[in-house]
């Protein structure tokens, strides 16, 4: 890990942002020219905003032009950004306190997605397939549970949520499958349940699947479940791109949260759900402002499941 923090740190000097640096003084005006920012994302309802806020010319008028790529989850994304192959990076809140807990350079600098506070009807849910043998959740004990990344909010939510239930959280196990392969997984028999968000929840149910566990929403009410983020250089060499990119993603989740026939319309846009069944799953609840004492919560969640020795310093970890 030491070696791997000084190799990313010094290619994070090198490679701190992209496109010109256009004009932003002092006065933090926007750039004549747009500057060319690549974005680490994931492929899932959740960062719907980016691409609602690319529709409705909120970058633009930062002087943003945003470019997504996309990867498996926040633990490929927190090395991307690092490395410099992305500018700013969409991760699940516990791999950015693993992050900060091993002295990683990075910070949140926006607000990602919200667990919701609704549990009839979750947006992400623990799945078993149809006629499974699994009745309540301490039938889950033994059994093997699919999670897009190992070491991380799934298992730390999962846990947490399933611990209450008076289940043996030490019993289940855990494998990686990516999101969009794990309805396909539980249907094949490749596993007895699966750590799922939309849009495959509701992909999911409609093909007899059952859900018994809304662990975000059970976890903590308006839990952050994810945030953008970006490296320590990067804000430090950049810090008005990093303010206009939030001014605009703020103005993003506002508008996604009031407007949810402009989330529905993007979402096949970038995932593989038809607009028939975008129209019809959960969608996550957005705004601006982080639930700190949610993050606050999975630090101290992460710790007891042995994710992280320490918890890292959030002052440091979130950008003021």
């Amino acid at each position: 890990m030491r070696r791997l923090v000084a190799a990313l740190a010094a290619s994070a000097l090198i490679a701190t942002g992209c496109g010109d640096d256009g004009g932003g003084g002092g006065g933090g005006g926007t750039p004549e020219k747009p500057e060319k920012v690549k974005i680490g994302l994931i492929p899932i309802a959740d960062v719907a905003p980016v691409f609602v806020g690319i529709k409705q010319g909120y970058f633009k008028e930062q002087g943003i032009e945003l470019e997504p790529q996309f990867a498996a989850g926040g633990a490929a994304i927190t090395p991307a950004v690092l490395s410099g192959d992305f500018d700013i990076g969409f991760s699940n809140t516990v791999s950015l306190l693993i992050a900060g807990s091993k002295g990683l350079p990075v910070q949140i600098v926006s607000q990602g997605v919200l667990g919701g506070p609704d549990l009839n009807k979750p947006w992400a849910d623990v799945l078993i397939p149809k006629g499974s043998d699994i009745k309540d959740p301490k039938d889950l004990e033994g059994k093997t549970i699919a999670a897009n990344t190992l070491n991380n909010i799934c298992e730390v939510t999962i846990n947490a949520t399933l611990e209450k239930q008076g289940v043996d959280v030490s019993k289940l196990k855990y494998t990686e499958i990516p999101f969009p392969d794990m309805v396909g997984a539980l249907e094949k028999g490749r596993v007895d349940a699966a750590c799922v968000v939309e849009p495959f929840v509701s992909q999911g149910k409609a093909a007899g699947m059952k859900g018994i566990d809304p662990f975000y929403a059970a976890t903590a009410p308006d839990l952050t479940v994810a945030a953008y983020f970006a490296s320590k250089q990067m804000i430090e060499s950049k810090p008005e791109l990093i303010e206009r990119f939030k001014k605009a993603m703020e103005k993003s989740l506002q508008y996604s949260q009031e407007h949810p026939d402009a989330v529905r319309a993007a979402l096949p846009e970038y995932t593989q759900i038809p607009k028939e069944a975008a129209a019809k799953i959960n969608l996550p609840s957005w705004k601006p402002e982080l639930t700190e004492d949610t993050i606050k919560t999975l630090s101290e969640l992460s710790e007891k499941y042995g994710l992280i020795e320490k918890q890292p310093d959030l002052d440091q970890l979130i950008l003021r």
